[in-house]
């Protein structure tokens, strides 16, 4: 999740949560300080904020991790949720609030490094080696470079390798049905949206929401181009040494995409309500016949809907391991109890009955464990397996493979891994100083003006005449400037 449309929308969520997950991470060879025993004897409730929605049987779980971490840590948690309908406005503002949190998610997605910017989390330099010593030495050197803003770290990320992985979860009995047998590029997508609207109006072919619109994200994918950041609409060819940056107005395809998006819009293959849509779960309620996200999003939904014969169809043609903070948990600066926010953390990724738990559910209620180790989900409509955000503390030792999950899952995994290059570029981070003001009217420009454009809403030489005025006045040149100089130095530093 990293493009313009994946921010602007999901990931992927749920993205989003479109990942593939991959053991790797090496261990850090910085010291760990001496365990500094904090004072449990005061009981506190901490507050941690996660992005989704919770599971039926969250309250369940969440009262049998409470009585685990009341014994041990003398402390209870209460969980708040951001909605992926939501996350796009309320998440910096519940970060701008001040209200005291002492555990968030963050991720790149979600602007990590420039809220950090803004002083929007605690470092953890001198803390979390005292408070979290087992999670903070497993973590690897590039980790914490990718998780330090301005010379402090910011992040935990968790002990997980992940691989760019987006494209598209489609209907394998849908595809038998319209003779299609395989998707493989952009256009081979339209042509399955294309029988979707000719012979099943009932279903929405793309099943895009407010949050979720990456159809620009697939067509870039195939082309190598990274966005710079999340969403400021700066794109660079992450395989070319020499590459110069481009604003998405400017890109030399740009009108033939957006007269294709157009024509796509017109011819129904997405709805005219996307924006205003917040249904995020429409493929899994068997109301879409695809969705635009990552591998975790076609593991969770053939685990639901087996009968649908899910495919994945991986738009990245060449993947590369993705940034340690696509995923991490962070102490916000607003935080009452900051070190037991992280002695919690500490338990979570290092105790495998306080993961379960949050990842898996309640044993015997919620998940069952197989004798080759798997996990067999009871009732996914009570409790999804890795469900519900507990990516930001996922970790390698204590993670199973999930009964029901696609039969060419590992062989996917495999084929993506064997073929990932480098991408330097995960490792950037853009310093907003000189252009946060451009930056945040950019953003909105965005917004208003692109986002109905990529969805085909407006008339694309109109359209994309108006975006380009709109981002010139709101700066996009200081802009692209700025980061052109700030790529030119980072790739000096990092041959």
């Amino acid at each position: 999740m990293k493009k313009l449309s994946k921010v602007i929308s999901l990931y992927v969520a749920v993205m989003l949560v479109s990942l593939v997950a991959l053991t790797g991470c090496g261990s850090s060879k910085a010291k760990s300080s001496t365990v500094k025993v904090s004072d449990t004897s005061k009981s506190v409730e901490l507050s941690m904020y996660l992005i989704g929605s919770p599971a039926k049987d969250y309250d369940a779980v969440l009262a049998a991790f409470n009585k685990k971490a009341k014994t041990n840590l003398n402390a209870t948690l209460k969980v708040t949720w951001i909605g992926w309908g939501d996350f796009g406005t309320k998440y910096p503002l519940v970060l701008a609030s001040g209200e005291p949190i002492d555990l968030i998610y963050t991720s790149n997605w979600l602007n990590f490094a420039q809220q950090a910017q803004k002083g929007a989390f605690m470092p953890l330099e001198d803390i979390a080696p005292k408070y979290a010593p087992k999670s903070f030495a497993a973590e690897s050197k590039d980790a914490l470079k990718q998780a330090t803003v301005n010379g402090h770290i910011y992040a935990l990320p968790p002990s997980f390798t992940q691989y760019a992985t987006w494209g598209a979860v489609v209907r394998g009995d849908l595809m038998k049905k319209y003779g299609i047998s395989q998707i493989k590029t952009f256009d081979d997508y339209g042509k399955y949206l294309d029988a979707v609207v000719k012979n099943d109006k009932t279903f929405d072919p793309s099943g895009m929401y407010a949050t979720n619109t990456p159809i620009d994200t697939l067509y870039f994918d195939q082309q190598n181009l990274f966005g710079l950041s999340p969403t400021t609409g700066y794109y660079i060819d992450y395989k070319d040494p020499n590459a110069k940056v481009v604003n998405v107005a400017d890109m030399a395809d740009m009108p033939e995409f957006l007269n294709k998006m157009k024509g796509w819009s017109d011819k129904g293959y997405w709805p005219k309500s996307v924006l205003s849509n917040k249904d995020s779960n429409m493929l899994q309620e068997g109301k879409a016949a695809s969705v635009m996200r990552g591998l975790d999003d076609w593991v969770s939904s053939t685990i639901k809907n087996p009968e649908q014969d899910l495919q994945f169809a991986n738009m990245i043609t060449n993947s590369y391991p993705l940034s340690y903070v696509q995923d991490a948990m962070a102490i916000p600066a607003s935080a009452k109890n900051p070190e037991r926010a992280l002695m919690l953390l500490e338990k979570i990724r290092n105790d495998e009955s306080y993961y379960d738990l949050l990842t898996y559910g309640i044993k015997g209620k919620d998940f069952e464990i197989t004798s080759d180790n798997k996990i067999k989900p009871l009732d996914l409509d009570v409790f999804a397996p890795e469900g519900y955000c507990s990516w930001g503390f996922k970790d390698a030792k204590f993670y199973k493979p999930l009964v029901g999950s696609p039969a060419d899952l590992q062989q996917v995994r495999d084929q993506i891994k064997s073929t990932a290059t480098t991408n330097i570029y995960e490792s950037f981070t853009i310093n907003m100083d000189p252009i946060k003001n451009e930056y945040a009217a950019i953003q909105n420009v965005i917004q208003q003006y692109y986002v109905p454009l990529e969805l085909g809403y407006v008339d694309p030489v109109k359209g994309l005449a108006t975006l380009k005025q709109n981002l010139k006045a709101a700066g996009a040149d200081k802009v692209q400037a700025e980061l052109q100089k700030q790529i030119d130095e980072f790739r000096k530093n990092n041959k």
